[in-house]
């Protein structure tokens, strides 16, 4: 890159210091005029005829599509990091409502929730495991309100009990 942006100023200086050559020995009126006017304009191409090459060759087509590469594979990034933080919300609020509903039923447990996408790509909670202390009722009492609830079924629950 800094050697294109050499090269350019190169150019740009090489075509100013020639424009300034030739209107110094240019005669006096017209010619002198005429003489401004085709440097002018060698010094304007020689500022963006670099640039004015990358719009007709295929230097653009090709530093356009390494751009759109590149901020597709960003946008999927970004898409799929999306996806996880979604997820990841959805787990924590899931694991908020089974601790609710244990409080509910008389118990303190840490619940962590594990969501799976379905058939249509819809995320729905695929396991669910708790620890704390509860009876065995309370136990059956939450697998059962899980299983209606969530749809998660008690194969896919699991228990860790702590004794206090």
């Amino acid at each position: 890159m800094m050697a294109l942006v050499r090269q350019w100023l190169l150019g740009v200086t090489a075509a100013a210091l020639v424009l300034a050559l030739a209107e110094a020995l240019a005669p006096e009126g017209g010619a002198k005029k005429v003489c401004r006017l085709a440097g002018g304009l060698a010094l304007l191409l020689a500022a963006v005829g670099p640039v004015a090459g990358l719009l007709d060759g295929p230097g653009l087509a090709q530093a356009a599509s390494g751009w759109q590469e590149a901020v597709q594979d960003y946008e999927q990034e970004l898409e799929e990091q999306k996806d996880r933080f979604y997820l990841a919300i959805i787990e924590e609020e899931t694991a908020a409502y089974v601790m609710d509903k244990a409080r509910g039923l008389g118990f303190e447990c840490a619940a962590e929730v594990t969501y799976a996408y379905d058939e249509d790509g819809v995320p729905r909670p695929w396991e669910i495991a708790a620890r704390g202390g509860w009876t065995q009722e309370q136990r059956s009492r939450l697998e059962l309100l899980l299983e209606e609830e969530l749809g998660v079924p008690a194969q896919r629950q699991y228990y860790e009990e702590i004794q206090p």
